[in-house]
């Protein structure tokens, strides 16, 4: 059903173009052949309602994306699955357990050992994860090189044989010896 008073795509579209048409020939300190600079066109947006909407749409999709958030993301397998949480939670216990264990031993104050532990599981995690994180983008930039070298490399196989026929024949009669390669003693 259409509603008498709403536009359809076509009305909207033919009043885009005449609106385009109606700004180029705004143009009153141009003649033929003449270079205009770029303070004599008049601007294709405004600046502030293009920030403002941007503003909204920001605003917006972080609504949605707050509302995406569930209780089920931070289940342990989700948890687990986060490439290199694992390498992270390692660090930072053995730094923690480290950490503590040293100032246990020289302050004999299990509070104060604590704290510092605490202190060292977080340096440690930061560590880890940042370790962890650039071996793998390291792992990932060899990858792309290894493709475009094997991309770039030309196929020597397929120029070095020459005679497929004869190398036919000499691969089936190897394959008819009764004489195996191997020998046991």
């Amino acid at each position: 059903m259409v509603w008498p008073f709403s536009k359809s795509k076509t009305q909207e579209a033919s009043t885009e173009v005449e609106r385009s048409i109606s700004e180029e020939q705004q143009l009153t300190n141009y003649a033929k052949g003449q270079k205009f600079l770029f303070e004599d066109t008049k601007p294709k947006f405004n600046n502030e309602s293009s920030s403002m909407a941007a503003r909204e749409q920001e605003r917006a999709s972080l609504k949605e994306a707050w509302n995406t958030i569930d209780v089920k993301d931070f289940s342990v397998e989700k948890v687990l699955s986060i490439p290199c949480f694992r390498d992270a939670g390692i660090g930072g216990f053995t730094s923690m357990f480290v950490v503590g264990s040293v100032m246990f031993l020289y302050h004999k104050n299990p509070a104060r050992a604590a704290n510092w532990g605490v202190g060292g599981f977080i340096l440690g995690s930061i560590v880890g994860w940042e370790q962890c994180r650039m071996r793998r983008r390291r792992s990932f930039q060899v990858a792309a090189m290894a493709k475009q070298t094997v991309a770039a490399k030309e196929k020597p196989m397929l120029k070095q044989v020459k005679n497929i026929d004869t190398v036919k024949k000499e691969w089936e009669e190897g394959s008819r010896n009764s004489k195996p390669w191997y020998k046991f003693w």
